[in-house]
């Protein structure tokens, strides 16, 4: 029981996701005997959904990743039947690997939008009663612990990300992609390049001044409701939903080329634009993105994309602007760094 209340007290002391990830994952590995502890998130993709190997305990050391470093390969959940059942059905599920000699134990990790993920516990003999407990009820912590993490985290309103986190999440992004990559002391934390950018998208509703106004705010605030909707709707899991404020949100995604994010981004924008808003009715949204690079700096990457939005807004509305492109075309200015000839006294 000691053992129990030492993980249990180590783990609640983190407010970084992957270390309570990595915790959760360390208590177990410990306290069932087990050869291996993994921890899946369930991704979303076009073309159906992935698993993605996230923390690691095993007798080979431990390793866990930042959820917005670079992406390890993407597993089908088809390729791991134990795995496709745990996330369709929601339910704890056994295999016996005769190959490998061990027993492949798979929680799901539930919450209110479904399977999260699944928690994989690798040992020689399968789990008795008293050490499913022990999984379950730190699953149950793990979860419980989320949801405090997600009110702190969440705008009221949306459900979104609110503007308190914004600036440490994009600070992890900056911090992975310009870590040096030869740092043995950070190792067990890296993932190979995937050849994958990050990207971030400034949202602003069209003309929602009018809408206060002339329905007034409860009804505006039922267009932020519904446009937060749509937003879970278009893009990936994966994908960061912030509420800047006001009428302005931020998208964070990650792909190989301007081209992907422009079509994710349209396809937000023409969703937003053929939804009937009860009372209201047509509601347009215009975007600004530009792509983050090591050397950015948080006012760096929002001041570009907010400059393409306002090409957007002046261009007529209901579109999208990327600045590299419009700096490409002429359209817009290289934006001025601040000066700095700053004198201490």
């Amino acid at each position: 029981m000691i053992h129990v209340l030492k993980h249990v007290e180590s783990i609640t002391q983190h407010r970084d996701r992957s270390l309570l990830e990595l915790g959760v994952a360390s208590a177990l590995f410990e306290l069932v005997k087990a050869k291996e502890v993994n921890l899946y998130k369930v991704q979303a993709e076009d073309s159906g959904h992935f698993l993605e190997r996230v923390t690691h305990v095993g007798q080979d050391g431990l390793r866990f990743n930042s959820e917005f470093e670079p992406g390890n390969d993407l597993i089908p959940v088809s390729d791991r039947p134990e795995m496709q059942a745990c996330v369709e059905e929601a339910q704890i599920v056994r295999r016996h690997d005769k190959v490998a000699g061990v027993f492949v134990h798979c929680f799901p990790i539930r919450v209110e939008r479904g399977v999260l993920g699944v928690l994989e516990v690798i040992c020689v003999n399968p789990l008795v009663d008293e050490d499913l407990g022990t999984a379950e009820g730190f699953l149950g912590l793990y979860r419980n612990y989320l949801n405090l993490l997600d009110y702190s985290e969440r705008d009221t309103l949306t459900g979104l990300r609110n503007r308190k986190t914004f600036d440490e999440n994009i600070s992890k992004i900056l911090g992975n992609i310009s870590r040096p990559g030869d740092d043995d002391a950070d190792q067990h934390r890296r993932r190979p390049d995937d050849g994958l950018q990050h990207w971030l998208a400034v949202v602003d509703v069209d003309h929602f001044k009018r809408v206060n106004d002339q329905f007034g705010h409860l009804y505006g605030d039922e267009v932020l409701l519904l446009l937060a909707r749509i937003m879970r709707q278009s893009f990936r899991q994966q994908d960061k939903l912030f509420r800047f404020g006001g009428e302005e949100f931020v998208v964070v995604l990650r792909a190989a080329t301007e081209a992907e994010v422009h079509r994710a981004l349209e396809r937000f924008r023409q969703a937003v634009e053929g939804y009937a808003f009860p009372q209201i009715g047509q509601v347009t949204a215009s975007i600004g993105y530009t792509m983050i690079k090591p050397d950015d700096t948080i006012p760096d990457i929002v001041g570009r994309a907010d400059d393409a939005l306002y090409v957007a807004k002046e261009s007529g509305r209901n579109q999208l602007a990327n600045y590299e492109a419009l700096l490409a075309e002429g359209r817009i200015a290289v934006r001025e760094q601040p000066s700095s000839d700053i004198e201490f006294f």
